[in-house]
């Protein structure tokens, strides 16, 4: 029961996230709409996956070795991994080049 409960959810979730992702820009409310049923059927798949497998690593680690994949809690803490890193890696490389040219400017200065 747990199972196919899991499995109803997770295509679900697929679903709605396609759809999400399929729409149009200009259709508003049905990316609106199509959103909030992709967070709502996320969290129905966490619920499924930790009534099926339990919770913490014994339960990530039991789904890696069973269906050998992630919980969704793990994918979407992923994709918000990422990107804080891309936006640290932009705010440093952002940093380094005023750096950088400050330092080349009083360099300049020094020498002129």
């Amino acid at each position: 029961m747990a199972t196919t409960d899991l499995h109803d959810a997770r295509e679900s979730l697929d679903y709605w996230e396609e759809r999400a992702r399929r729409l149009p820009v200009y259709a508003l409310r049905k990316r609106r709409e199509a959103r909030a049923m992709a967070s709502r059927w996320r969290g129905r798949v966490l619920a499924a996956e930790r009534s099926t497998y339990g919770e913490g690593v014994l339960g990530a680690a039991l789904m890696l070795v069973f269906e050998r994949r992630l919980p969704v809690r793990v994918k979407t803490s992923g994709r918000r991994a990422e990107r804080i890193a891309v936006g640290t890696g932009i705010a440093f490389a952002a940093a380094s080049a005023a750096v950088f040219t400050l330092a080349f400017v009083a360099l300049l200065s020094l020498i002129f």
